[in-house]
């Protein structure tokens, strides 16, 4: 099979089940067992598996093939050229089966009930409110058991991605969230050339101008951090070069999108502005470009007020991505 192709595999129930599990990959063959255990040893037991492979060079397909042959649910496997997690992303949102949509990396793990949690808190928002809502979540803890960030106000909780980002900063930190898939489906990420990945708050942002989420204060995901099994993630960012266009593009559009939260919340902006000129360099274009894609003077004028920041930026990331 050529790498332009595809390949999946089904075992167990053919109906669509309530969620498909998306696990993108990338030469994780050694920590994909984690996932896959914690769904053996789910409560809730209405979900496939859909693994996308970004190109591995591991044993990713052998150690598959293994479990697809063992699992009581079903795993339907993909491989890609290696293009980044945002494009293995839109394959599996036009791949996926379920009515939520669930992202778990490959070096991360469910809790025991998190998909049944998640099931009765989507069922327990009134059917004539579910429209507003784009889905639910709950919080990570890592794998010694602390949980991650500051707990929500109220549980449950309701938001969106603009408020959780831009006003309730303070209860940030690793979600887990469960998403339904037909309002993913109309915000594919930009397949951008030459980059590896785009972040994933853009879509977050475009679906919060329609859609709400309910959190609680109940742990779904164990995240694993400081961990020497873990290698390169797929979509990482350890090369600034290599997610360039990605990241620049995003930084443009929130600049563009969102001013209107600058003075609630400057840090994300002042960032973004910031950083327009590294990524830039490493994209390959050019800065007064850049600048003409600013669409308002206000993000114009805070690009100049942040040039200054930017200079030290440029050189750190350029001695960083020639020390590797």
């Amino acid at each position: 099979m050529s790498e332009q192709q595809s390949s999946a595999q089904t075992v167990g129930r053919e109906s669509a089940p309530f969620f498909t599990v998306f696990t993108p990959t990338y030469n994780r063959a050694h920590t994909l067992h984690r996932v896959f255990d914690s769904l053996c040893a789910q409560t809730f037991r209405d979900f496939e598996w859909l693994v996308v492979d970004d190109g591995s060079t591991d044993d990713t397909r052998a150690v598959l093939d293994a479990w697809m042959n063992a699992a009581h649910f079903p795993i339907r496997y993909f491989r890609q050229p290696n293009s980044g997690k945002h494009i293995a992303h839109n394959r599996a949102i036009g791949e996926a089966r379920g009515q939520m949509f669930v992202v778990v990396d490959s070096d991360d793990a469910l809790v025991p009930n998190a998909l049944e949690r998640a099931s009765r808190l989507w069922h327990d928002i009134p059917e004539v409110d579910r429209s507003r809502f784009c889905g639910v979540g709950g919080r990570c803890r890592d794998q010694r058991g602390r949980v991650i960030g500051i707990p929500f106000p109220e549980s449950p909780f309701d938001t969106d991605f603009r408020q959780h980002l831009f006003v309730h900063r303070r209860f940030g930190g690793e979600k887990s969230q469960t998403l339904r898939t037909d309002v993913l489906r109309s915000y594919p990420f930009p397949e951008i050339a030459r980059s590896n990945f785009v972040p994933e708050g853009l879509i977050g942002l475009q679906m919060a101008r329609t859609h709400k989420l309910r959190f609680v204060n109940e742990v779904f995901r164990v995240y694993y951090v400081d961990d020497s099994e873990t290698g390169v993630t797929l979509g990482s960012r350890d090369s600034v070069a290599k997610a360039a266009p990605g990241r620049l593009y995003y930084y443009i559009w929130l600049l563009n999108r969102e001013m209107e939260y600058f003075r609630r919340s400057p840090a994300p902006f002042i960032k973004a502005a910031a950083m327009l000129p590294v990524l830039s360099r490493f994209a390959g274009r050019p800065l007064r470009e850049v600048w003409r894609e600013l669409d308002h003077w206000h993000a114009k004028l805070l690009a100049l007020a942040a040039f200054p920041v930017a200079l030290p930026l440029v050189i750190f990331h350029e001695f960083q991505v020639r020390s590797k």
